[in-house]
C-alpha cells in the first residue's frame, strides 16, 4: 500500500487493488448519501454519546483517546459505558475491561444501537456512552464526533480501501465536530503545519488539539512496572499486530540498545501458542535479551503463555496520551454529556 515495495509483484498487487477501490468508493458514497438524505435512519442511544473515530483503518491511537475521554467523564461524576465492535479477538475490549474494571461498563457488539440497549437494560445507572471507533457507524446518533488524524500517515497512503487505508474520502471529515492530530511530535514542524492547514480547508476549522502518544514505561509478565531505561543496553526483538507498526518500530529503536528484528503482523492478529513460541525461539536464536510488544497484543498473549516458562523477559509498553495543546478546549466539548 505504501509503495515501498518497488518489485514487479508489489506493483502488480497495487494495480489489482486500484481496480477494486472504485467499487468500494461507489458503495461508500451510496451509503453516505442514504444517511445524509435521511433515507437511512439513525437512532438515539438513550444517553449522551461521544464518538471517537478516524478515517483510516486503525493506528491513530483511538484506545488511548477513548481512555482519556472516559477518565474525563469519570472525573465529572459520570458512569460511562464504552461501546465497540469487539473486532476479531476483542483485544481493545479486554484492554478497556482490564483498565477500568467495574468502574466502566464495556459492551462489545458490532451493532452499537443494540449494544446500547443491552447495556442500559443491564445497568440503568449508565449516564453516557463512548463509541470506540464509531465514526462510520452512522446508525448510532452521537452528541460529539471526534476524529483522530495520525500525523505520520494522515490519509492512509492516499487511497481508499483496499488500495490504501482510507475508509472514507477526506471530505468526510466535515461530519466531525472536532479534529485531534495524534503523534504530532513524530513529524517535522513544517509537515505538521501543512497538515493543519489541509484539515482546516477540509473541515472548515483547524484541529482543536495536538496529541502525542508517549511510552512512559514497561510492564513485565508479572505486571511489574520498569523504567524505559531498562531497554537502553539491551538487544531486543519486537512483535506487534497493530494498525501503525512503523510508529512502534521507530519508538523502540529510540529506547533499545539494538533492535535485532521486529515481527510485524496484521492489525488485530489472532495469535496461537505455537506461533508465540516460535517467535520466542527466534528471539533467543538471534541473541535477543528481551521481547517487546504492546498492551493490545499482550492481552492475547497472556493466556497463551500462562503456563509457559520463558527465559527471556517479555515487556509490554505502557502508553500515555499527552496533549501538546488543546486539551482544555477538548475537555470543554465534553460538556455535551452534562448531567441534569
Amino acid at each position: 500500500m505504501s509503495g515501498e515495495d518497488a518489485s514487479l509483484g508489489g506493483g502488480c498487487l497495487r494495480a489489482a487493488l486500484s481496480v477494486a477501490s472504485p467499487f468500494y468508493a461507489l458503495g461508500n458514497a451510496a451509503r453516505s448519501a442514504l444517511f445524509s438524505s435521511g433515507l437511512k435512519r439513525t437512532y438515539p442511544l438513550g444517553r449522551p454519546t461521544v464518538c471517537v473515530g478516524n478515517l483510516t483503518t486503525g493506528g491513530t491511537g483511538k484506545t488511548p483517546m477513548v481512555g482519556w475521554v472516559v477518565e474525563q467523564l469519570l472525573k465529572r461524576g459520570h458512569r460511562p459505558c464504552i461501546l465497540l465492535r469487539g473486532y476479531r479477538g476483542g483485544d481493545e475490549a479486554i484492554e478497556h475491561q482490564q483498565r477500568w474494571g467495574e468502574a466502566v461498563k464495556v459492551e462489545p457488539n458490532p451493532d452499537r444501537v443494540a449494544a446500547a440497549k443491552l447495556a442500559l437494560d443491564d445497568d440503568p445507572s449508565i449516564t453516557c456512552f463512548v463509541l470506540d471507533d464509531g465514526f462510520q457507524h452512522r446508525r448510532a446518533q452521537r452528541d460529539l464526533d471526534l476524529i483522530l488524524i495520525d500525523a505520520t500517515n494522515p490519509w492512509g497512503y492516499g487511497h481508499l480501501l483496499p488500495r490504501g487505508l482510507m475508509r472514507e474520502p477526506r471530505s468526510a471529515i466535515k461530519r466531525s465536530d472536532a479534529v485531534i492530530v495524534t503523534r504530532s511530535d513524530q513529524v517535522p514542524a513544517e509537515v505538521l503545519g501543512a497538515l493543519d492547514r489541509e484539515i482546516e480547508v477540509l473541515s472548515g476549522k483547524p484541529p482543536i488539539a495536538h496529541a502525542e502518544h508517549t511510552w512512559v514505561g514497561l510492564v513485565d509478565r508479572d505486571d511489574e512496572v520498569h523504567d524505559l531505561k531498562a531497554l537502553e543496553d539491551l538487544a531486543v526483538m519486537g512483535v506487534v499486530g497493530i494498525g501503525n507498526p512503523a510508529a512502534f518500530e521507530a519508538t523502540l529503536a529510540q529506547h533499545a540498545g539494538q533492535v535485532l528484528h521486529c515481527e510485524v503482523l496484521p492489525d488485530h492478529h489472532g495469535y496461537t501458542r505455537k506461533q508465540l513460541l516460535r517467535f520466542i525461539d527466534l528471539a533467543e536464536t538471534a541473541g535477543a535479551q528481551a521481547i517487546v510488544t504492546t498492551e493490545k497484543d499482550w492481552v492475547k498473549w497472556a493466556s497463551l503463555l500462562e503456563d509457559e516458562r520463558v527465559k527471556l523477559p517479555i515487556y509490554r509498553t505502557a502508553l500515555a496520551l499527552r496533549f501538546v495543546d488543546g486539551g482544555d478546549a477538548l475537555a470543554g466539548l465534553l460538556g455535551c454529556c452534562q448531567r441534569d
